[in-house]
């Protein structure tokens, strides 16, 4: 196995070490060296963006998800190793099919000078670094020792800390909690006697936490569910706090009102000063009269405003505007301007200790803050008190989610305040080379993806220049989901991934982080003791009825996604880069949602995924196919496999017919899905929008990759009816100066100055099925108009960049086997030398036509193929009358190719039984006679076969490989 490849012996491993320590201020060693052949060079580096200057970083923990190639076979991280430091941990995120990993967590500590990096390899190894794990798990507590401070967790009655000591010193008394306040009442998590709290993640550097439990009064219901993971590393005494407050529960079915949420922590710090940051570069200090607090108002700083939301928002949130600080009587700042913004940390200090405190995103997290008391309490205001507004109401199926981090230093040893922030705000992180993302599809599978260079040079050619991803850290708590235009047609977040991945820039990446939290934490239904696709049709008959009577009207957070702008496929790879365990729960909430919504909730009419042949409006019946390949890659769930093949199945099956416009399916001799409510057309006439059917829909496929399926031809099927769209845009709508809005299937159509759509992935996945360049080269034209109509950032999406990738990188080449010309790709029937025919089974023999073949595709079917019939939608005639041939696309495949020899002049050989080829395909279909897309064997057709073979030739990056023509 290749795992073993990777597996150094002790000698080897030291002299290796060795060799890479000397060589820590320069590149990794050469490969090979050591024995070493698949080390990953990382970058370490802070995530900051734009107007950001770094800081010097002495120790701190790094935290980032790293793919692995699939030859590598790891099949434990115990096979790991990290060079360049000393001290790490490793954790599985996601596995392969075939069960080795994909995807790992690696935490390690690192000193990184301002806006500079630290590179380190992952490599070969034997786990974990030494040192024992942080935490220990007891009775009645779990206790984390990082050596520099002691915590105590309770495991019942949470209080955040029992106890914390640095050295032999301790900082808390009594006892905290997360607290809330409705009305008169006061909720606490230490009442409840049923609060559990478990170590979910331990090693050398960190430990993770987690405890959940609900705010409870001291009698009478609960007002909050919650779910706290706390994040302690070795040497230091700081904790990351990650807070989740819950409302999904069926037990208590109702929007909550409350004015107040803290944690709250009773500290040891006598005759205490207070440090509230005041804005960028500024600052207010003293000594604690009283009571000092610091709150965060309304701002406008980095938040990004849409349609419909803003002004509601503010309005059930936090109606004051700006900061205040105040001590005592003193006002510090007052309140009034909207630009006004704490950066997020304060301090509380004393001669011997210090407590420094932070919220992510502070600004933009209101009502929010601090509270100091001269007594020692320590209050960290998630929902501040000091907000006007004291009746917030917090929707059903909500979840709520904040990041805090606390360090706890005697006063000589103590960071600045600045600094345990930034470790949160912009915290260290690894990144790989670009093209190690791309050699092991580590986003949704996808290994052809356009470098950053490519894509700047791609936008200079088209006179884009100025077309850039943003690197500014924005971000949004209220989305209106359902806003029209081309910028909220497609995952944006998941450009910004992908932008990270190939720039490094820290902007794009918190962006994309932030609006997954808001939509993981803002948008998504939850349902905490509820399964809403098993519960749901029982719990709520109609799909419509869900939301608690006035829930719209009375909270703040409940913006859920619609069905037709859903963009979540982005939280996955968020969650894959920063191993955050908060992200992939809620997105499988989301799952269970949309299951429910689109499946099991709607019966058999309306119904995408349970098994009807019902596309209702194909912009939520795309949705619904993205959504349905994307959690069946990264969900790890039975079901989603078994609702693809499903869905998969049933439009696959549809045939479209001109005699009847409300009949939905493809048409196998032009190539479209026609799409009945997709367009406006008069009575008895058949259109599709453009926008729909041939971006919005096929796009959908794009996370669509084998290993959604279990039925290899199925997955054969659905990427050859891609083609057929893709060949009928080719011939159909690019040829158009301007593409149209609205398609008349069954008429001539012309230019319409207005329409640009994105063809990106139709056309890419034609050049990458065909290697005929027409593809790219055509389309290309229309490139400029299309990102000015649609959105800059489009040119960064996963579909853009697989487009531009091909452009620059022509190294498809495919061609058909022995064709027989003149237009036909097929190699014959029993009459030809190559064919020979006994009954229903047919024996095929060939030479192979090129060295290096990576795969045969072979077809079957009634009458003579060519690659594409070509319509000309102005003559409405075809090249090809279809009568007499068949697209290539659209044959019969079959599933036993012969493995390619790999020289030249190899004979290959392959027998069909046609009669169990299409018996298989009626059956993989669910088809029986009488079906549009239904087909016999006739023993009295001599069936024709077609063999079109692949292979990707390895060119320079500046060359062009042409295609072999079709004959």
């Amino acid at each position: 196995m290749v795992v073993n490849t990777l597996r150094c012996n002790f000698v080897k491993r030291v002299v290796c070490s060795f060799f890479m320590v000397c060589c820590i201020g320069g590149s990794i060693p050469q490969q090979g060296t050591c024995g070493i052949k698949s080390a990953v060079k990382i970058l370490v580096h802070e995530l900051l963006p734009e107007g950001m200057a770094g800081g010097n970083r002495a120790g701190e923990v790094a935290s980032f998800g790293i793919p692995l190639k699939a030859s590598d076979g790891i099949g434990s991280v115990s096979e790991l190793g990290l060079v360049g430091s000393s001290d790490y941990q490793f954790r599985e995120l996601h596995r392969y099919p075939d069960g080795t990993i994909q995807w790992v967590l690696v935490d390690t500590l690192v000193s990184v000078e301002a806006d500079g990096s630290k590179a380190i390899w992952l490599t070969n190894g034997s786990g974990n670094s030494a040192g024992s794990h942080l935490a220990v798990n007891g009775p009645e507590h779990i206790t984390v020792n990082t050596g520099v401070a002691r915590f105590v967790i309770r495991k019942k009655n949470y209080n955040v800390f029992d106890s914390v000591v640095v050295g032999d010193t301790p900082f808390l008394r009594g006892t905290g909690g997360i607290t809330a306040v409705s009305g008169t009442t006061r909720y606490s998590s230490a009442l409840d006697n049923d609060s559990s709290a478990a170590i979910e993640e331990n090693g050398p550097v960190k430990a993770v936490v987690r405890c959940d439990g609900h705010l409870k009064p001291e009698s009478g219901p609960w007002l909050f569910g919650y779910t706290m993971r706390m994040y302690f590393y070795k040497n230091t005494g700081r904790v990351r706090l990650d807070l989740i407050i819950k409302n999904a529960e069926m037990a208590s079915y109702s929007v909550k009102i409350f004015e107040s949420l803290r944690i709250e922590l009773p500290t040891t710090v006598s005759d205490p000063s207070y440090l509230f940051s005041t804005g960028p570069g500024s600052e207010a200090h003293g000594t604690i009269d009283g009571t000092a607090y610091l709150y965060q108002g309304y701002s406008s700083h980095k938040y990004v405003q849409y349609l419909g939301g803003a002004s509601m928002l503010q309005q059930r949130l936090a109606p004051d505007v700006g900061l205040k600080v105040a001590n005592g009587d003193s006002e510090v700042h007052s309140l009034g301007e909207e630009t006004d913004h704490s950066e997020g940390f304060g301090a509380m200090y004393s001669i011997e200790k210090q407590i420094n405190v932070g919220i992510r995103n502070l600004y933009g997290m209101w009502p929010a803050g601090f509270t100091m008391e001269d007594d020692g309490d320590l209050f960290i205001d998630i929902f501040s008190p000091w907000n006007s507004k004291d009746d917030i109401g917090f929707a059903f199926f909500a979840h709520d989610k904040r990041q805090v981090v606390l360090e706890f230093t005697k006063k000589e040893d103590a960071p600045l305040p600045r600094q345990t922030f930034y470790a949160i705000q912009y915290p260290l992180t690894g990144r790989a080379a670009f093209q190690h993302y791309k050699d092991t599809g580590a986003v949704y599978y996808e290994k052809r993806l356009a470098t950053h260079e490519e894509t700047r040079r791609f936008l200079a050619e088209i006179g884009l220049e100025s077309y850039e991803i943003s690197n500014v850290d924005s971000m949004r708590r209220h989305f209106v989901w359902g806003q029209a235009g081309g910028d909220n047609q497609y995952d944006v977040n998941l450009c910004q991934y992908l932008h990270y991945l190939q720039t490094g820039n820290g902007g794009a990446f918190l962006a994309a982080q932030n609006m997954d939290h808001h939509k993981m934490f803002g948008s998504t239904r939850h349902s905490d003791d509820f399964d809403f696709y098993l519960d749901g049709p029982e719990l709520f008959p109609n799909v419509n009825t869900v939301i608690p009577p006035e829930q719209e009207k009375l909270a703040f957070n409940y913006k859920p996604f619609d069905r037709e702008h859903s963009h979540d496929i982005s939280v996955p790879l968020g969650y894959f880069l920063t191993g955050d365990e908060s992200f992939i729960d809620a997105w499988k909430d989301h799952g269970e949602y949309t299951l429910y919504d689109q499946g099991s909730g709607k019966g058999a009419v309306g119904s995408y995924y349970d098994g009807t042949t019902y596309v209702g409006f194909p912009r939520i019946f795309s949705r619904a196919l993205r959504r349905a390949g994307a959690f069946g890659l990264y969900a790890s769930t039975d079901v989603w496999r078994e609702k693809i093949y499903r869905i998969v199945r049933n439009f696959m099956s549809m045939r479209a017919t001109p005699l009847d416009s409300d009949q939905d399916g493809w048409d196998l001799d032009r190539g479209f899905f026609y799409m009945s409510q997709a367009g406006n057309c008069p009575e008895g006439l058949r259109c599709n929008k453009v926008f729909m059917a041939y971006d919005i829909f096929p796009n959908s496929f794009w996370t669509y990759g084998p290993e959604n399926f279990d039925d290899d031809l199925m997955y054969e099927d659905y990427q050859d009816y891609l083609l057929g769209v893709a060949y009928h845009c080719l011939t159909e709508i690019i040829p158009f100066e301007h593409q149209v809005y609205m398609l008349a299937l069954d008429s001539v159509n012309g230019s319409d100055d207005r329409g640009e759509y994105p063809f990106s992935f139709l056309m890419a996945l034609g050049y990458e099925m065909t290697g005929d360049d027409a593809f790219l080269v055509q389309y290309k034209s229309h490139y400029k108009m299309m990102l000015v109509t649609q959105s800059e950032e489009r040119v960064y999406s996963p579909y853009s960049s697989k487009f531009i990738h091909d452009y620059y990188n022509r190294d498809i080449v495919a061609g058909y086997v022995a064709p027989v010309g003149n237009g036909r790709v097929d190699m014959g029937n029993s009459s030809a030398s190559s064919v020979a025919r006994h009954g229903s089974v047919y024996s095929l023999t060939w030479n192979a036509p090129q060295d290096g073949i990576h795969g045969y595709q072979l077809k079957v079917a009634p009458v003579p193929m060519v690659e594409n019939l070509n319509f000309d939608q102005v003559a409405r005639t075809y090249q090809y009358d279809p009568i007499t041939y068949d697209n290539y696309w659209a044959a019969l495949n079959v599933d036993n190719e012969p493995v390619p020899k790999q020289k030249r002049g190899d004979a290959e050989s392959v027998s069909v039984d046609v009669a169990q080829v299409i018996s298989a395909y009626n059956a993989r279909y669910g088809l029986s006679e009488g079906d549009p897309a239904y087909r016999s064997y006739d023993p009295d057709i001599d069936y024709y076969f077609a063999v079109k073979y692949y292979k990707v030739a390895p060119v320079a990056h500046e060359k062009t490989i042409s295609s072999l023509p079709c004959p």
